[in-house]
């Protein structure tokens, strides 16, 4: 199903990541896992998306920190249900990414995109559901 023109013109264009949180089920406690105040930014065309997301406080001391305090993907997407956004990942910092598609639940609000991700286990937190939480704004 095609999103409205509305819907799809609310949520296009280029976007400062503002915050981004990882909320787990069982406790409802919500993390920074890239610290809380990210640096990132998030595009998002008629049918492409890119996003990268770090941490402010990386230092290149330690490679495989580096590697996980970002997050970067991109590939073609398409709205459904006017609140749902998928993302085919052609490009990914994490190769098992590579060939999947994202699922992803998105709100416009003026110039505020939020966007959460599905409950899943997450690495970080092994044996729980949790989900991630991104808040943007339009530049």
């Amino acid at each position: 199903m095609s999103a409205p023109a509305l819907v799809r013109g609310a949520l296009l264009g280029w976007w400062k990541i503002t915050s981004f949180h990882v909320e787990l089920e069982d406790t409802g406690e919500c993390v920074d896992t890239y610290g809380v105040d990210p640096l990132g930014h998030m595009v998002i065309t008629d049918d492409r998306m890119m996003s990268i997301l770090t941490s402010r406080e990386r230092t290149d001391k330690d490679a495989a920190a580096l590697f996980e305090t970002m997050m970067a993907y991109s590939g073609s997407c398409r709205i459904e249900d006017e609140v749902r956004l998928v993302i085919k990942v052609d490009a990914a910092w994490h190769p098992a990414w590579v060939g999947s598609e994202q699922l992803r639940f998105f709100n416009v609000d003026g110039g505020t995109l939020s966007i959460t991700t599905a409950w899943q286990t997450h690495p970080k937190f092994p044996g729980r559901m949790a989900r991630g939480v991104v808040t943007a704004q339009r530049l």
